[in-house]
């Protein structure tokens, strides 16, 4: 049976908790700068480059990380966070094989997945995103989410791609349908999470419930929808144009 390579990768969640730990960093937005003071031969460097950033090994100097002065401070911060990883891996391997190098027979791709997982349990814990929100059902649920891409700060897409892997809770961007091509006065027009949530969010919007809910005026939404698996809270705004941010908490014991 051939094995799988990221199996031989450490866990990227452990690796992050144990960095801030060290740090002692427990409210967002995590300081970059405290996690990188852990060593004294790696330091961030601004330049105007092509793409997003990347890792300089520089020997027994230690390394730079080299990020896009042109990007918005929040895609700066999740470059650091990437190339950080990069760094560790290299550290793990100087320590196992005497080199300082990525994990050797891992294809690229899959480190550079685990690098994005390491850098968003980094920039977004998961004890400080579920303290963060408030109560599922509660109907400034969304309000808290617009805020939380400041707190912490990164891009609001990322932000709510992490609450719905954590808390399984659906944020999605909603439109009118004018040329009502369903059943719905309102479509579907960015969903922050998988595509069988978003066949689950667009059977919610077809109940007659939800399409009476979503015409009442006034610029907040707030209302249940009780099925088999559980009771589902919605919550979220209008905007003027006539869209709405939607947030759909699903019962976490039967997710969709």
């Amino acid at each position: 049976m051939a094995m799988n390579p990221a199996a031989s990768l450490p866990n990227p969640d452990q690796v992050s908790q144990r960095l801030l730990k060290k740090v002692e960093i427990h409210d967002p937005p995590v300081n970059l700068q405290r996690v990188l003071s852990i060593w004294k031969n790696l330091n961030v460097v601004e330049e105007d480059l092509d793409g997003s950033g990347y890792l300089l090994p520089l020997g027994r100097l230690g390394a730079e990380i080299i990020v896009n002065e042109r990007d918005p401070e929040e895609r700066r911060r999740f470059t650091v966070a990437h190339e950080l990883g990069h760094w560790v891996l290299g550290l793990i391997c100087e320590k196992k094989f005497g080199e300082f190098k990525q994990p050797p027979g891992v294809p690229r791709a899959t480190l550079e997945k685990w690098c994005d997982t390491f850098a968003t349990n980094l920039l977004m814990p998961a004890p400080l995103v579920s303290s963060w929100l408030p109560p599922r059902d509660q109907p400034l649920l969304v309000d808290a989410m617009m805020r939380a891409s400041d707190a912490f700060g990164v891009s609001e897409e990322a932000f709510f791609f992490r609450v719905w892997e954590l808390e399984r809770i659906q944020v999605a961007r909603l439109r009118p349908d004018t040329q009502r091509r369903s059943g719905n006065s309102l479509i579907i027009d960015r969903n922050y999470a998988d595509e069988k949530a978003k066949k689950a969010l667009l059977g919610v919007l077809s109940t007659q419930h939800a399409e009476e809910q979503l015409q009442i005026g006034g610029s907040m939404i707030c209302f249940t929808l009780r099925r088999p698996d559980g009771l589902i809270s919605v919550s979220g705004r209008k905007s003027a144009g006539g869209g709405v941010l939607l947030a759909v908490a699903w019962p976490k014991a039967e997710l969709p």
